[in-house]
């Protein structure tokens, strides 16, 4: 009997119907906290409040003379304000205004005199004084939930006064290759053999979605071995990435290996490339689920299966906003036949 697939799935529907059984099982973003100068590029978990004003003390903005404003008032090219030693005091920038004070002259506006000082110009009140709570009050929102923290926003959560700051976990993401092919990339690969470089592909887009990524070294094209090297994964890692032998070869086992460990909700979606795809979950014990996804080998297959149906569920566990895909319209230079039985992609050069 020819092999069939379980499924043949529209692409939405097949992105949809994998959500919903996630989810069904228990799917859910964990968060710990860390120390606010390690949390760049880190999800918030929570809306995250100052818990100090920034400045937290009236502050000095320019190097000059704090003084009591009202002493010189009138000044003027024509009638100078000439302050005593005793009614102003020197200052840099940053420093606490002094009390009695409740402004700063720059220094290049000050004329300095045997006994005191000159002012051509009135000083007004709270000139160049940077207030308590100016930039920051003590209980403003700094950054909302599930924000992504930018370099900026480490240095306004640090000012005011928040040390550590709750963040969603990055998920551990195992990626197992299979085949008895492939080889580690050589400059000088035999006939017949396949330089490995999916798990590499795979793994920087796991990154770039905020997740930590795995490699393990890659499994021989045995049913056994596999079924061994999920288990491990599945016991170590939040997303399990199996490539390849998704299809209907002879030596494609992933679909019973991973039916051994857990359960099959999609195998087969209607895309081209990328039809042999297998979206399956498993629930190691005293774990929550953890999404499987079977690609085929062919590594554009596997690219488009991984960027339509599993970065939905990174974000799940990242609570990073999705990326809406950008659209371009085009004339194609060539024709292109189609069997009318998938949604396909194809490459192109802009």
């Amino acid at each position: 009997m020819a092999f069939e697939y379980l499924t043949n799935v529209p692409l939405e529907e097949a992105r949809e119907s994998y959500l919903t059984a996630l989810r069904q099982e228990g799917l859910i973003y964990r968060t710990e906290t860390i120390p606010t100068s390690a949390a760049l590029g880190r999800v918030t978990a929570n809306a995250v409040y100052a818990r100090i004003s920034s400045p937290h003390y009236n502050a000095c903005a320019m190097d000059g003379i704090a003084l009591d404003a009202k002493l010189s008032f009138g000044a003027s090219e024509t009638t100078p304000a000439r302050l005593k030693d005793s009614e102003f005091v020197w200052v840099n920038t940053g420093d606490p205004l002094p009390e009695g004070c409740d402004a700063v002259v720059m220094v290049e506006d000050v004329v300095q005199e045997q006994s005191g000082v000159t002012l051509y110009a009135a000083a007004l009140p709270w000139q160049h004084v940077r207030q308590i709570g100016e930039d920051i009050s003590a209980g403003d929102m700094i950054v909302p939930s599930f924000s992504v923290l930018s370099p900026a926003a480490l240095g306004a959560l640090l000012e005011s006064g928040v040390l550590r700051v709750e963040v969603v976990t990055r998920p551990v993401a195992g990626i197992i290759p299979t085949g008895n092919e492939l080889v580690a990339p050589t400059e000088e690969p035999q006939a017949g053999s396949i330089i490995e470089s999916n798990s590499t592909v795979f793994a920087g887009m796991l990154e770039t979605w905020g997740c930590v990524p795995k490699i393990y070294p890659g499994v021989r094209d045995d049913p056994g071995l596999i079924e061994e090297a999920l288990r491990r994964a599945l016991a170590e890692c939040d997303l399990v990435v199996l490539n390849a032998g998704s299809s209907a070869g002879r030596k494609d086992f992933s679909t019973d290996a991973i039916r051994k460990v857990g359960e099959v909700v999609l195998h087969g979606v209607a895309i081209k490339p990328g039809k042999p795809a297998i979206l399956a979950h498993a629930r190691p014990a005293g774990k929550p689920v953890v999404p499987v996804l079977g690609l085929p080998g062919y590594p554009v297959s596997g690219i488009l299966v991984m960027e339509e149906l599993f970065r939905p569920v990174v974000e799940s566990l990242t609570c990073r906003p999705s990326q809406k895909p950008e659209f371009i319209q085009a004339a194609i230079s060539r024709r292109l036949t189609s069997s009318l039985k998938y949604l396909e992609f194809v490459r192109t050069r802009l």
